[in-house]
């Protein structure tokens, strides 16, 4: 019903566009073409049982086009949608993470690290049913911005399905202030460097980039992993200018739209800073759009190993028209090609070499429940916080006493989810951790 309402209220905005437009042209196929949409605007506008304000029919009018096109990322938005969906540089008021429509479901891309969804576990892939007690089922991205978004320290609780499990589970996040942070770096250990980048939405991502890889090749780094799990694009520019830092020469991406003209090359220069460090490059499903595009560069290119599990597969290229009623028309343009021509809408990336993440079996589920609820975990790391491996046996034997019996591997993740020294955490990390190795496999090759 809902939807042939917004059918029926999607023929107005072309009617008041074709009034305007027939007093210029009129009675050309033009206007034979848009006829019944005016007698339809006539009779909502005359016999419809209340009355209805112009605006709301064109705005009506406006979602119905674009829902009639059947593309989870188009889309409408109204003034207030869009001056919510504008992100400022002080961040957003909401729960911190992407979203998308997929198979009708609004799906999570990826939660944004250290913010109210990620620290829920929250996770990508999982598909919202419900928030607040109400449907989200077949509702738009913009819809569920708004419902998701709110007052810093308000409630909001979603219901999702999640693969694997065999019913919804239910999460009640506080809204926060959500600054969304741009590359993070470090030195792991052995003269490697790890860069991350978070997303592309800043217009300062590639110089910030760039920034970091000077810092560490000045600390001597010989080998590096760039991190863009997680990352659900922005910019296509900026992606483009990270790649360039990698790739010599060739083609970087193109993109094709309707219209042959509107078709561009995007090519490589001779002065990156990283273009023969030996690179590993990590991916997971939450990479999407213009993260996808540095990993397909790199990949078609073989400039690096691409390692993790299949990227999202976003394989096309948004732009904003704003409208001067102060909403806007998000659409998709064109589509994107890797170097070797290949458009991963739909499809994501393969990564060289296959490592999927930490998952633990249904068993291991239970005693990490049971850990991180322990008292004994609690108190351990408040006499030990600088806690060390050989600190572990007595902590064993104590847990075994109540009646948890843990592995010491086991233990140690959980303690480094509780401990302060948050550098540890990569050590969580299995994904990286293969990467790290594989580098230090490709030295003992080189040095044999």
């Amino acid at each position: 019903m809902k939807k042939n309402k917004i059918l029926l209220l999607g023929i107005t905005f072309v009617v008041i566009t074709m009034i305007l437009f027939t007093r210029v042209q009129a009675g050309g196929d033009l206007f034979s073409e848009l006829k019944p949409l005016l007698e339809a605007y006539q009779i909502i506008r005359n016999e419809y049982i209340e009355k209805v304000a112009p605006s709301k029919l064109v705005e009506g009018a406006i979602e119905g086009m674009i829902s009639s096109l059947k593309d989870p990322h188009s889309q409408w938005m109204s003034a207030q949608e869009y001056k919510n969906i504008s992100i400022e540089k002080e961040g957003f008021r909401g729960l911190g993470m992407e979203i998308t429509v997929k198979d009708n479901f609004i799906t999570i891309v990826s939660p944004l690290e250290d913010t109210p969804a990620s620290r829920a576990g929250l996770q990508t892939g999982d598909k919202i049913i419900k928030i607040n007690g109400e449907s989200a089922i077949g509702i738009t991205s913009s819809e569920a911005v708004s419902k998701l978004r709110g007052k810093i320290g308000t409630k909001v609780t979603i219901t999702i399905l999640r693969e694997g499990e065999k019913e919804p589970l239910e999460f009640t996040l506080t809204r926060a202030l959500i600054k969304l942070p741009n590359i993070k770096q470090r030195i792991l250990d052995k003269d490697i460097g790890y860069i991350r980048i978070i997303g592309f939405m800043d217009e300062s991502t590639s110089q910030d980039f760039k920034n970091s890889l000077l810092s560490l090749k000045s600390k001597g780094i010989k080998e590096l992993i760039l991190d863009l799990r997680n990352n659900t694009g922005g910019l296509l520019t900026q992606a483009v200018e990270v790649a360039d830092e990698f790739i010599s020469s060739g083609v970087i991406v193109s993109t094709r739209g309707r219209n042959s003209k509107q078709s561009q090359v995007y090519y490589a220069h001779p002065e990156g800073e990283a273009l023969k460090i030996p690179l590993i490059v990590l991916i997971n499903g939450g990479s999407a759009s213009a993260s996808e595009i540095v990993a397909g560069a790199i990949k078609d290119h073989k400039r690096g190993v691409l390692l993790g599990t299949k990227s999202f597969g976003k394989g096309t290229v948004q732009k904003v028209f704003p409208m001067e009623n102060g909403g806007a028309i998000w659409i998709t343009t064109d589509k994107y090609y890797t170097p070797l021509g290949v458009c991963i809408d739909g499809k994501g990336i393969k990564p060289d070499i296959k490592v999927e993440p930490f998952k633990p079996t249904q068993k291991e589920k239970e005693i990490l429940n049971k850990l991180r609820s322990s008292n004994l975990i609690k108190e351990f790391l408040k006499q030990s916080p600088q806690w060390k491996k050989e600190d572990l046996p007595p902590l064993i034997q104590k847990l075994k006493e109540k009646g948890i019996i843990v592995e010491e591997e086991l233990l140690e993740r959980v303690l480094r989810e509780e401990d302060e020294n948050k550098e540890n955490d990569i050590f969580n990390d299995w994904q990286l951790m293969q990467a790290e190795s594989f580098l230090e496999s490709l030295k003992i090759l080189e040095r044999g």
